[in-house]
């Protein structure tokens, strides 16, 4: 099932929720739309489902207008953040619930009913758990269930409301990897809306990156995140540092440091901003031809690479970096330590205009 988005405007009395939004949804797609609260994604998302309508545009599903089209005719599955599972029913019977109200002439029999949640039950990994009830399982059991639940209908769209918003990080991740397997088994036709950058990235075919009711960007996880289309969008996807400098003869000066050398020739000299990722940031201790003069503040070395923050001369808040285990040792760094930043890799704005170069 193809869908697609012609510019959808919805307003919720003197609010625009939604802007002129245009989005397409290949067959078999799973597609992120990734945004703060109040973006939109939501909004954007109910529409799809129908259980919102819009001011203006229209909602196309396989090329015929769905836009007024209830829920049930649009035949998909929601999936929602806070499970909303029937309390005193059995897992098998939250599962059973939609083929069971189905109108006569379209229910399956009772044996085509318990076979297909039996399988579904099966694919979500719970047949063990079929009569016990929402209150004894845990988080991520509870949303499975209602996965499989969105599922036993078989629906023509799957959509989901930050499936994985009210889970702890650990479980979170396990889902996420289980969901990914789940959609590549199925080819199933899919829209989630999070918040979390880390969700979008690793399991969307697309990333739809969504500010103030519009849409920023869209592409791939690797395009969106190496290529932002803006600031927002470069801000928004990971952590960056922002250095506010001045393009001097092809190198970026903060506070009359030469922080780095620009080489890409779309780069304007004047005030600009560099925005760099925390693998992207050098430390060294003594200066060479380029170094800003910084202070270790923290080290967390925990983990696979070390976390160093720093305050940075005429930089506002904190600057991150990441060191690999080697590189940490072989500098042995100290908290309140002198040293100096350079930078590998940027995102240049020039701060008048939304122009962007990258920077290698």
């Amino acid at each position: 099932m193809r869908i697609e988005a012609k510019d959808i405007t919805k307003t919720f009395g003197g609010f625009t929720a939604l802007r002129a939004v245009n989005l397409a949804v290949e067959s078999g797609e799973l597609v992120a739309l990734l945004g703060p609260s109040g973006s939109g994604k939501t909004t954007l998302l109910r529409i799809i489902a129908g259980l919102e309508f819009p001011d203006d545009g229209a909602i196309l599903f396989d090329g015929d207008d769905a836009s007024r089209r209830t829920v049930r005719e649009r035949n998909v599955g929601f999936v929602f953040q806070h499970f909303a599972l029937f309390r005193h029913m059995t897992v098998f019977e939250n599962v059973a619930f939609g083929l069971r109200v189905k109108p006569r002439t379209r229910r399956l029999s009772e044996a085509d009913i318990r076979a297909r949640v039996e399988r579904l039950l099966d694919l979500v990994q719970l047949t063990n758990f079929a009569a016990r009830y929402p209150t004894q399982l845990s988080g991520g059991q509870r949303q499975r269930v209602a996965l499989a639940r969105s599922l036993a209908v078989e629906p023509s769209v799957l959509l989901l409301d930050e499936p994985f918003g009210a889970l702890d990080a650990k479980v979170r991740r396990e889902l996420r990897r289980w969901l990914r397997a789940l959609h590549e088994e199925m080819h199933l036709t899919s829209v989630f809306v999070t918040h979390d950058q880390d969700e979008a990235l690793e399991l969307a075919d697309q990333v739809a990156v969504m500010s103030n009711g519009t849409i920023e960007q869209i592409g791939s996880p690797q395009e969106v995140y190496d290529h932002p289309a803006s600031a927002y969008v470069c801000e928004f996807l990971g952590n960056v540092n922002r250095f506010d400098c001045t393009i001097r003869g092809g190198v970026a000066v903060v506070c009359d440091d030469e922080f780095m050398t620009v080489r890409s020739p779309g780069v304007v000299e004047g005030s600009a901003v560099a925005y760099v990722r925390p693998h992207d940031i050098s430390i060294y201790i003594t200066k060479a031809q380029l170094g800003l003069p910084a202070i270790v503040r923290h080290i967390a070395a925990a983990g696979p690479v070390a976390v160093v923050e720093l305050a940075a001369e005429g930089v506002q808040g904190p600057v991150e970096a990441l060191l690999s285990r080697t590189r940490h040792r072989e500098l042995k760094l100290a908290v309140g330590q002198s040293v100096f930043l350079r930078a590998q890799a940027a995102r240049i704005y020039p701060a008048e205009r939304p122009a962007v170069a990258n920077v290698e």
